[in-house]
């Protein structure tokens, strides 16, 4: 339990940022850009940081093993986003700053509260910088490219609001891979000579509840045969590869506020507003290719 309140108070202590204006502006990599993934990468880790934040919230507001497990379990997920974000820059960063002065004019066009979701990978990119793991940009220059990094401002808390307007920024296709597992009843007469190949196919996990329902004497060709009646189901994993249209879309929402005293917290009030750039799916699908 220690170890859950320690990483509380660390997220409270995070998530303590001044909502101050005065961010660029940022339109958006178009899809096809070469940033464009890098952009899709880092704005799941800022959506992911608000639905932390949220889980906090209510946690805080009724401490059950279960919400502490749901928070404890975006912590995670956010901490992975980081950390694959952070391990790309560093080595982008040894070819060219591309990567890094992408980050950087998305990192400015935040709100300083939305900023903390980039906090951590950043922070893995500071600590290399000044340790001199890599000699690309100096401490000073990384000031420049982050302004205000680490800066908080005791005594609120923030949280992601109502959607409040949304523009759209085209369109993109992905590709994903499913596997799919189907299985259907099969009621056969077989042979008796092939019960113990089932019953090794039932052993293997290729088919499932093998029951054998009946023992009897036939005749195939005028000679008499041992039969069963059985039935079993029967397992089949299919593999395909889907193209999927996604929408991509520049989304407000409402920056709420609210005064924080220890667990305490005041009352929730708009003190600006926040966006994200969010791939949401729009049901269009084609199957391009099925393996077994």
């Amino acid at each position: 339990m220690y170890k859950y309140l320690l990483t509380i108070v660390t997220v409270l202590v995070l998530s303590l940022v001044s909502a101050v204006p005065g961010f660029a502006a940022f339109d958006g990599y178009a899809p096809g850009h070469k940033h464009f993934n890098l952009q899709t990468q880092t704005f799941q880790i800022v959506r992911q940081y608000w639905l932390a934040t949220e889980l906090l919230i209510e946690y805080t507001k009724n401490p059950t093993d279960e919400n502490m497990a749901r928070y404890n379990n975006s912590l995670e997920i956010h901490a992975k986003q980081s950390s694959e974000l952070a391990k790309f820059l560093l080595a982008t960063l040894e070819e060219n700053l591309d990567s890094l002065e992408a980050i950087s004019d998305i990192y400015k066009s935040l709100d300083p509260a939305a900023r903390r979701a980039l906090a951590t990978s950043l922070g893995v990119v500071k600590a290399a910088i000044v340790q001199q793991v890599t000699t690309k940009i100096s401490p000073d220059q990384f000031r420049e490219y982050f302004p205000g990094y680490g800066y908080t401002e005791p005594g609120y808390k923030y949280r992601k609001g109502r959607e409040i307007d949304r523009e759209n920024k085209g369109s993109t296709w992905q590709s994903e891979e499913q596997s799919i597992q189907t299985n259907f009843q099969a009621e056969l007469t077989i042979s008796l000579d092939l019960l113990d190949i089932l019953k090794g196919m039932a052993s293997g996990g290729v088919i499932k509840n093998l029951k054998v329902h009946e023992q009897f004497e036939g005749h195939m060709n005028g000679q008499p045969i041992l039969l069963a009646k059985v039935s079993f189901q029967v397992i089949k994993t299919i593999t395909t590869r889907t193209n999927r249209k996604f929408d991509v879309n520049k989304i407000w929402f409402e920056l709420l506020r609210a005064k924080s005293n220890g667990w305490s917290t005041g009352e929730w009030e708009i003190c600006g507003k926040t966006y994200e750039i969010i791939n949401e799916p729009t049901g269009e699908e084609v199957v391009t290719n099925v393996k077994q």
